[in-house]
């Protein structure tokens, strides 16, 4: 936990009920041990094995058999710290084959 050391006035610390000699600790919600931080704030386990079952069942074509599909998501996937979407994090909605257009959802 990082420590913010906040300078008193003189005339403060007098005139206030504060012990001078009591360090004053403010914690900052990032600061926060893991055990002290509420569930909503961490992020939602991802399924990894049944996204990529999802996938490979989905490799190629329903109709046409051509084996380049384009992955349809949602605009819903978790950012980083420089704001850029983390790949494997959107919800998948369907699939778009590129050779007949065709669509499916799952």
């Amino acid at each position: 936990m990082s420590r913010l050391s906040v300078y008193w006035p003189d005339e403060y610390v007098s005139t206030s009920t504060i012990v001078a000699d009591e360090p004053r600790i403010i914690p900052f919600p990032g600061t926060l041990p893991r055990s002290c931080r509420s569930t909503r704030e961490e992020a939602p386990k991802l399924d990894v094995i049944s996204r990529a079952r999802l996938l490979f069942a989905n490799r190629q074509c329903r109709q046409c058999r051509y084996p380049v599909v384009e992955l349809l998501e949602l605009d819903d996937a978790e950012v980083n710290r420089q704001g850029l979407e983390i790949p494997g994090t959107s919800t998948i909605v369907g699939f778009r084959c590129h050779s007949c257009d065709a669509e499916w959802h799952c």
